[in-house]
Parts: C-alpha cells; structure tokens; sequence
C-alpha cells in the first residue's frame, strides 16, 4: 500500500514539476462525487463529450489517494451570474463583492488557507472582512467539524472578497481566476503524508468579470522589484512536427529550469537546497497551441516579485516554436536561515471567450491556468 501511494504522490509532484504536456483525456466512467451546499444531490466528473458540451467549469477537486482516501478538497467562486461563456461577475463601480468556497476533508482551522487572485494575468491585491487592508494573500481559518459522513467534508465555508479591479475599463470582459494556498505560514513539511498540508496550489477557479464601469486606480501594497532582468525569444521546435493538427489546437507543453537544474524529482521534501544570496536564473519555455495567451507570474513568499507594469511576463506562443522566457530574480534578501516560498504560475488571458464572445474553453481546455513550480528555497543543506 505504501509503494501504491508513492508512486501516486510521484504522479503528484510530477504534474508540480519539470514538463507537463497535457492530452486529451479518454471518456471514463465518473470516480469522484462532492457535496457542494450550494447545489442539491451530487456532481459527476463529466465525460469529455460533456467537456465540449457544456461551458467551462469552475472549480477544482484533488481525487483523494487509494492509501488515504480522505484527503479530498474542492474550490470555486460562487454567487456568480452564469452565460454560455462561463460565470461572471458584474463591476458597477467602487469595490467588487467576490464569494469563494473552499471545502476539505481536512482540518485546516490551524493551518489556514488563503486565496491567490488574478485579473487579466495580473496578482489582485484584495481586502477582508477580518482584514481591511489590500493584500496579494489573506489567510483564513475555516471552523472545522466532524460530519464528514454527512457532508462529505469537515472544512466548508464562503469566504468574502472586496476589491478594486487593477485593469480593465466599461465594455471590457476579462478573466479572473483564483487559487487557494494552504499552510502558508508554517515550516515546509516533509513526509509522505504531509503532501496535502503542505501547499495546496491547483488548478484555477475561473470566471470573468465584465465591466459596467471603469474602475479608479488602485493604491497597490508596496512590493520590492526583485526582478533584475528578462528577455523571450523563440526557436523552431521539431517536437511539434509529432503532434496532430488536434494536439496542436489543445494541447501545450511546458517546462523550466533554475540554475539551469530541474527540481528534484520523487522526493516528499519541499525544500531545494543549495541557494544563497547570489541570483537565481529561472528558463522557462512552453510550445504548442498558439491561440491561449497568459502571463507569468513568479511569486517569493506569497508576493509578486515585481508589480511593474514593464516587468509583466507576457507568454505568446507560436505555430511550430519554442517560447523561451528568462527571468533573473534578485535573492540578496535570503540568508538561507530561513526557507523562504517560490512559485510560479501560468495564468491564461484569453482562454475562456473568444473576441466575438462565444465559449472559447471548449477547444483549448487543455491549455488552462496552471502552477509551474512550487518549492522553498533553502540555504545549504546539513
């Protein structure tokens, strides 16, 4: 059973890790059912007819392990006004009202869990009920209960998001996305049980917000510029001449290296040693479909490293090329004492509509909002 969950958890930090290429699913029966207090009776995972079918979900599921079958969560924005698109909400003006349930079968009223939210491939600082000031994370502390029999989960609560839209102006349509950090503010833990505490970053909730108004500017948190240079340029890529003209419409590949190393594979630590004061070089490059546009988004400890307007990572991929990106990160602030959160994130900007506004999901859906890397930097290791 323990080599069964291993080599599940390898799965895991496979699809975290140095190259995912994303294709299309074969049609399978159902496997996992939520309970969702917002819905009557039970969701089915849909079939990949029902994928073309219907407009693009709105939330995530990790399906639990045979070897622990209880780790199971789920997320999405909620309250929302649904069309063919997707779900959407209104800005009249003044602060936006945003709803997030997040439901676990773990307890996490200790360690916390906290939304990440982007608009237009940009970090949306955003404010609480319990914490009125505009922040990029928020940690709440969901009560926990024990009717997980009943209810199918022992965390479930809708958190309240204010903000003010950092982009966009009256007629505009763009999409917002948001993803769940858990456990931000504890050691990184190792151990094989320890995966689903660690760092829940998934796969995005999606929705779009459609603009009645311009909104004023923002007052942004005040982020340090650790970005010390970047550049993208494109090479031909002969792996493409193996994809299908299907794969080439859906499908997109990705991969990166720090220091020009991949993170370690098949390994429970979260930590990658060996880093110091010197700067860290990410190369990142992907290929494949060249509708989907995104930006990259690279965090150290939960914040942007740069909110420049002329540091923003702007992802275009074209037909039959490599994109390469290249980014140096300033790390004079890390002494190695302490381990500090990295994380990159691929976040898509014209996934979910087309520009005459119909359903775009439906044929790029293997191309979504996706986490790159997540790891904590460590000094030199004992």
């Amino acid at each position: 059973m323990k080599r069964l969950f291993i080599m599940l958890l390898a799965l895991a930090l496979l699809l975290t890790g140095c190259s995912l290429r994303f294709t299309l699913p074969e049609e399978t029966e159902a496997t996992v059912t939520v309970a969702n207090p917002f819905t009557q009776g039970t969701t089915a995972a849909p079939t990949v007819s029902d994928i073309f079918t219907q407009p693009p979900a709105t939330d995530s599921t990790t399906e639990p392990s045979e070897s622990n079958s209880h780790h199971s969560w789920h997320f999405q924005f909620v309250k929302t006004i649904k069309d063919d698109v997707s779900a959407y909400y209104e800005y009249t003006g003044g602060e936006l009202h945003a709803y997030f349930i997040f439901e676990g079968t773990d307890d996490y009223s200790v360690c916390g869990v906290g939304p990440l939210l982007y608009l237009d491939g940009i970090p949306q600082p955003y404010k609480t009920d319990e914490e009125p000031w505009y922040s990029y994370l928020h940690v709440f502390y969901p009560l926990y209960h024990s009717k997980v029999a009943e209810t199918g989960y022992a965390t479930s609560q809708v958190f309240d998001l204010y903000f003010t839209p950092v982009t966009g102006q009256t007629g505009d349509a763009l999409e917002f996305y948001c993803t769940p950090v858990s456990n931000p503010y504890m050691d990184p833990r190792e151990g094989e049980f320890d995966y689903y505490l660690v760092q829940h970053l998934a796969r995005d909730s999606s929705a779009r917000i459609i603009f009645q108004a311009t909104p004023p500017e923002l007052e942004l948190p005040e982020v340090p510029d650790q970005i010390l240079s970047h550049s993208v340029t494109y090479a031909d890529e002969p792996e493409l001449q193996k994809w299908t003209p299907e794969q080439l419409q859906i499908q997109h590949a990705y991969g990166y290296t720090i220091n020009g190393k991949e993170r370690p594979e098949h390994t429970y630590s979260w930590v990658w040693h060996g880093f110091d004061q010197e700067p860290v070089t990410l190369d990142f490059y992907i290929y494949g479909n060249s509708y989907v546009k995104y930006t990259l988004v690279c965090y150290k400890d939960y914040e942007p490293i740069s909110i420049d307007p002329e540091d923003i990572l702007y992802v275009e991929v074209k037909d039959g090329q490599r994109t390469n990106i290249q980014v140096q990160i300033d790390m004079s602030d890390f002494d190695g004492s302490t381990p500090i959160c990295f994380m990159t994130v691929l976040v898509p900007l014209n996934m979910q509509a087309y520009e005459d506004g119909t359903s775009a999901f439906s044929d790029h859906y293997a191309c979504r909002f996706e986490k790159v890397n997540f790891f904590y930097f460590g000094g030199e290791e004992e």
